[in-house]
């Protein structure tokens, strides 16, 4: 879509505020589909493509919602300079307000060039299609025609700015700012000088903030986000928020954003938080039942909440206080976003969360992780995950788990571990779903200057986390689909991946193809099928593909 600047009928705002098309996304109200954007962009491209072109504006052009952070930022800068001076547009309608008078245009961004954990992972597993979409949408979003004809001041933020610098490309993108961090306390420092033609840093790197300062979101926020906790000091060295003290926010000035976001239009209601057990908690990592069933009760109350979304939370406080989902529960199934209303594929209500596996490996918890499983020790961490998603499970939760390799220093014996947590899981029947994620050092983690993981240093073992991972997904999620998935993962193999990445590619595969009579070759044998062995085991695959689908 081409958008000319004669259309413009006003001479732009001082401040404009933004994110691509692919990050403001709500994609009818379901923030999992937004994985599919770390996808290549030929293919993520044509399945979003009615999204991309559907975002929701106000009468006036500004955006109807966005991202939850874009929001705080826009609130910091509406109380320094005036809400007439700042504007929050989607990609769109950004001609009605970046003209001759623009200063500064503000862009948040998650994963602003591809390098998150599932945009390593899944777009180099692929292989073919292009860039991730996140990636390509936000060149897209640089290269407006009205940013490109007037010029102002870009400032790039948001959790996924470090990407820039890491790929090298602040200057060729045209990016003056990069601003890592929170933006409480220095933000508005920042656009003062671009607003008074003052020069500025080329990066910002925020100091510790006061939590209590931080201000209320003025306009709806995507998928009605509301924030409910910050930081959460475990002290993961793989990640960035493990390492800030955990802090939870009032109960009003949550309820002051639920507000803000159903006036606005939301139907639902998702909490931001590194753990949502853990709101209010008591010191040493304890649960505080009564303060988390009393926020849940409130947002679930609140008229107009249909639904209400969760994002993460860890294990331990589940196992430390049995009855925190004998309450919570009740509260969170009826208003659950996964029940057979929302989708025929659903036989049934549960409730989803994210929640971080990482790895099987004791070595690795104590190495990396060690405060993962507090009040516990993460001596008995398999067990742990076991027993807890068992838990999870009977109270109808299903999680999404993140289960990562190519971490530092991991060894065959850590890897085999994490399979064999695994193929526990499998056994007892755990109703989740799997996400197998690379290792990426991520700016201020503790890991941040370690090597990055990619699929061509990956070892047999390693292939096969990832493999069986998907075959779990498969079996459980979408059994329907195995008698079309085994042939495409089985050609897939022999035409594209064991060409790309070597033979200790073709156990794992043949065993997300569904073809366990490969576990009984070695290396060796594998590595010398020969052609016709290839052609009978393919046409074997065909037949019974036939089979099926015309029930021969």
């Amino acid at each position: 879509m081409t958008y000319s600047n004669k259309e413009n009928p006003i001479e732009g705002t001082p401040i404009v505020l933004t994110a691509s098309r692919a990050e403001a996304n709500e994609y009818d109200n379901n923030p999992f589909a937004a994985f599919i954007c770390t996808f290549p962009k030929k293919l993520s491209g044509i399945a979003l493509k009615d999204y991309l072109n559907s975002l929701e504006n106000n009468p006036d052009g500004t955006a109807k919602r966005t991202i939850y952070g874009l929001r705080k930022v826009e609130s910091i800068l509406i109380d320094a300079f005036g809400e007439e001076n700042v504007k929050v547009s989607h990609y769109d309608q950004l001609h009605r307000f970046v003209g001759k008078n623009t200063k500064a245009v503000g862009i948040a961004s998650m994963d602003p060039m591809g390098l998150a954990y599932v945009s390593t992972t899944y777009n180099s597993l692929i292989g073919f299609g292009g860039e991730a979409l996140n990636a390509s949408e936000f060149k897209k979003l640089l290269s407006h025609p009205s940013i490109v004809k007037y010029q102002p001041k870009i400032v790039v933020g948001g959790a996924g700015s470090w990407q820039i610098a890491e790929a090298n490309e602040q200057e060729s993108l045209g990016i003056d700012v990069l601003f890592y961090g929170e933006g409480e306390n220095q933000i508005v420092s920042l656009f003062n000088r671009i607003l008074s033609n003052e020069s500025i840093p080329r990066i910002v790197e925020t100091e510790k903030i006061d939590y209590d300062q931080v201000p209320l979101i003025k306009h709806g926020a995507c998928y009605g986000m509301v924030e409910i906790t910050r930081g959460c000091g475990r002290g993961c060295q793989f990640c960035s928020p493990t390492n800030r003290k955990k802090h939870s926010f009032p109960l009003d000035h949550i309820m002051k954003e639920v507000e803000v976001n159903i006036r606005d239009g939301a139907s639902s209601i998702f909490t931001v938080t590194e753990d949502l057990f853990l709101y209010k908690s008591k010191p040493g990592f304890i649960p505080n039942r009564s303060e988390v069933v009393k926020l849940y009760k409130n947002i679930a109350a609140y008229p107009g909440v249909e639904y209400i979304l969760l994002s993460h939370g860890s294990f331990a406080p589940v196992k430390n206080d049995p009855k925190l989902l004998d309450e919570l529960t009740p509260l969170l199934i009826e208003k659950t976003k996964w029940n057979p209303k929302t989708s025929t594929r659903y036989k049934k209500p549960f409730i989803s969360i994210e929640m971080g596996i990482e790895t099987g490996s004791v070595r690795l918890m104590n190495k990396y992780m060690k405060g993962k499983a507090l009040p516990y020790t993460v001596d008995t961490w398999p067990e742990l995950v076991v027993e807890v998603i068992g838990i999870l499970n009977d109270y109808d939760w299903w999680p999404l788990c993140t289960i990562m390799t190519g971490q530092p220093d991991e060894t065959e014996e850590d890897v085999q571990a994490t399979l064999d947590l695994i193929d526990s899981l499998r056994a007892h029947n755990a109703k989740m779903f799997y996400t197998p994620i690379l290792f990426i050092p991520l700016k201020d983690a503790a890991l941040s200057e370690e090597k990055r993981t990619n699929l061509e240093n990956l070892t047999e073992l390693q292939w096969d986390v990832l493999a069986r991972c998907w075959r779990n997904n498969i079996d459980f999620w979408t059994p329907d689909l195995q008698k079309y998935l085994g042939p495409t993962f089985f050609a897939a193999h022999w035409f594209y991946a064991r060409w790309k990445h070597g033979k200790k590619t073709t156990k794992p595969m043949m065993r997300l193809a569904g073809f366990p009579f490969f576990e009984q070759l070695n290396g060796e044998h594998m590595d010398h099928i020969s052609m016709r062995s290839f052609k009978e085991n393919f046409n074997m695959m065909l037949d019974q593909t036939k089979d099926r689908l015309f029930k021969r």
